[in-house]
């Protein structure tokens, strides 16, 4: 499966990693958008401060789009929307501040504002992609754990949802751009709560998508797998078992993909409205076709990987290197 070496709408080449598919192949086969696609759309980034959002912000800066960017910092978000006023005016980012997992008054207040911004141009795009990832096994997951990120990662973006659907629906148009995971696709080990939470996102917007189909509204569920962040020197917070904690920077591993490129793929995904894609190198990427036509044998193969992750896990490392857990379980199961 060749990934495609063309380079995208904003001219930045996407990062070599030896030929290697880093997408489903329908995402592939599209074509960039073209280089005026997305002048004078309206993108209203939710979770925009920093990692993929930050890189999503820039690439349609760098497009010419013009931005609504939240996220609850508004200190994070001036200093993303510095970096996006050197393609834009600044008159084309606004700043919307935003608690995710705030009451509804509050997210419909923001919707309000957010289709409000652009003297009543609404908003095309809306990207769901405020969340926090899981680093810990299922039965070591405390309750309050699981709640928070139930509610930040499932609820919020529903929540967002119900807020923006009247306004969408008012205009004639809209299309939801959702950063699920490809832990919604495949189940994975030392994520159970998240992986739940991303699969009900996946769920909830593919039902959403059918009931609207005949009034313009649409969704794009995108599945990234594990994303090159932490590598500029910004830690990255993730839930363990008690609380949030910093993971280790990932930002040089050859199995991630980067977020620049990650942030191009989505904006293709999202051009093309296609209803789902996949966004990851192997073996997750082919975890993920086995789990969609050959489940048993998918969850056979993650059976052997899972005990090792969660053992990775209680032993404080990250136990994410998919490729050396399938090797070891196919070792282990030689020796059975």
């Amino acid at each position: 499966m060749p990934a495609l070496r063309q380079r995208g709408v904003t001219g930045r080449q996407p990062p070599d990693e030896g030929g290697s598919a880093d997408a489903d192949l329908t995402l592939l086969s599209k074509r960039a958008p073209p280089a005026n696609a997305w002048r004078g759309k309206v993108v209203w980034i939710v979770g925009a401060s920093q990692g993929l959002g930050e890189a999503l912000a820039r690439y349609w800066a760098e497009a010419g789009a013009r931005l609504i960017l939240s996220s609850r910092s508004l200190e994070k978000l001036e200093v993303v929307k510095q970096h996006c006023c050197q393609h834009v005016a600044e008159g084309d980012v606004v700043l919307l501040p935003l608690d995710l997992v705030g009451d509804s008054a509050g997210l419909e207040a923001a919707a309000k504002a957010a289709f409000a911004a652009f003297d009543g141009a609404g908003v095309d795009f809306v990207v769901h992609n405020a969340g926090a990832s899981q680093h810990a096994a299922a039965e070591d997951t405390s309750p309050a754990v699981a709640t928070a990120l139930l509610n930040l990662n499932l609820e919020g973006p529903l929540g967002l949802a119900r807020a923006t659907l009247p306004l969408m629906v008012a205009q004639g148009r809209g299309q939801h751009v959702v950063v699920a995971s490809m832990s919604a696709v495949v189940p994975s080990p030392g994520q159970a709560v998240y992986a739940a939470a991303k699969a009900g996102l996946r769920g909830y917007f593919q039902s959403m998508a059918s009931e609207l189909s005949d009034r313009g509204v649409g969704a794009t569920i995108c599945c990234p797998g594990p994303l090159a962040t932490g590598g500029d020197g910004k830690p990255r917070l993730v839930y363990g078992p008690r609380g949030l904690i910093q993971q280790a920077a990932t930002g040089m591993s050859k199995k991630r993909v980067a977020t620049a490129r990650a942030a191009d793929l989505i904006a293709r995904a999202a051009f093309h409205k296609l209803d789902e894609c996949w966004i990851a190198y192997h073996p997750v990427l082919l975890l993920g076709y086995l789990m969609q036509y050959a489940p048993s044998l998918g969850m056979a193969v993650l059976k052997r990987v899972g005990p090792a992750r969660a053992q990775a896990l209680k032993e404080g490392r990250s136990g994410y290197d998919t490729a050396a857990l399938i090797k070891s379980a196919s070792t282990a199961s030689l020796r059975d």
